[in-house]
């Protein structure tokens, strides 16, 4: 145990065997992180966390070089920056498609989440930056699943539909009504479809009740005058 804690201390004081140790451990978790993001084929991948996670850490680790060599240096002035520029790099990541369904937004936040570990890492608090990883890998994998589920039984959904433009939308209407669901929100689409003589709407629909969205969505393409069909999500960027 006293082995444990003076290994903790050592990598916690500044000298360049703890600063090696600690980028080294800021690129594997950052690519950790990244990993889970490229599973789910987001723009960001492994390098891109790596290299986030390992920059933070970088740029504290030369902060504190300076307050060393110098003595008068602000030791949050690199670190706030830090986290304020990663926004630029997080909104690179958010894709409004041709369908307006927003994707990106968790792994935005989640690079900035990197960014804060990199400057964890890079402060020397090796403890914290490891609880930090699993918060956030815990965040991005069981939350995901359970925003998804949570979403899949919601009892409103929205969703695209390509159709006829005669009795396409009738039929739909109809679907809804002997189902008895409620039409909430419909709106005109102008964006490009696969066939050019389809009417193209994002319509909402009150289930009333606790359905699998999946069955609706199902249901509604074996109409004949539907052609494409594809739920509006809700959960930020992470429906894969």
């Amino acid at each position: 145990m006293n082995t444990i804690i003076e290994c903790i201390t050592y990598l916690e004081s500044f000298n360049p065997v703890s600063v090696i140790i600690r980028l080294l451990v800021a690129t594997i978790l950052g690519g950790l992180i990244g990993l889970e993001r490229a599973s789910k084929n987001q723009t960001a991948g492994v390098r891109t966390f790596a290299l986030v996670c390992v920059g933070a850490a970088l740029s504290t680790v030369a902060n504190l070089y300076l307050f060393e060599t110098t003595g008068n240096t602000d030791t949050a002035r690199i670190p706030a920056a830090v986290l304020n520029g990663i926004g630029f790099l997080g909104v690179g990541t958010i894709v409004v498609t041709g369908r307006n369904y927003v994707r990106g937004i968790t792994t935005a936040a989640t690079l900035w989440a990197a960014a804060a570990l990199g400057i964890t890492i890079g402060s020397g608090y090796i403890m914290g930056s490891l609880i930090g990883f699993v918060v956030i890998i815990f965040i991005v994998i069981a939350l995901s699943h359970a925003s998804q589920m949570q979403e899949e039984r919601a009892t409103r959904m929205s969703v695209y539909l390509e159709l006829d433009k005669g009795e396409g939308l009738q039929r739909v209407f109809d679907y809804v009504h002997d189902n008895d669901y409620d039409v909430v929100t419909l709106e005109k689409s102008k964006k490009a479809m696969l066939r050019d003589k389809d009417t193209a709407v994002v319509i909402t629909i009150d289930l009333k009740k606790h359905i699998k969205h999946s069955e609706i969505t199902a249901q509604l393409s074996e109409l004949e005058s539907v052609h494409y069909i594809e739920e509006m999500r809700r959960t930020g960027d992470d429906v894969k």
